[in-house]
């Protein structure tokens, strides 16, 4: 078995600007989750005891 010696590669920081200006159009959206087919209108979705 050979020995090769680990090489450390210095991880990269990349700044994609201002978090604030990255999440401004963010908005709650008018579909569900995965949960439900694709497309699914919030308004069919309904609750029972």
């Amino acid at each position: 078995m050979e020995n090769k010696e680990l090489t450390f590669e210095k991880p990269s920081i990349v700044d994609y600007g201002d978090l604030t200006e990255l999440t401004a159009l963010q908005k709650d959206g008018g579909a569900l989750d995965a949960a439900f087919p694709p497309g699914t209108p919030k308004g069919d979705l309904t609750f029972s005891n």
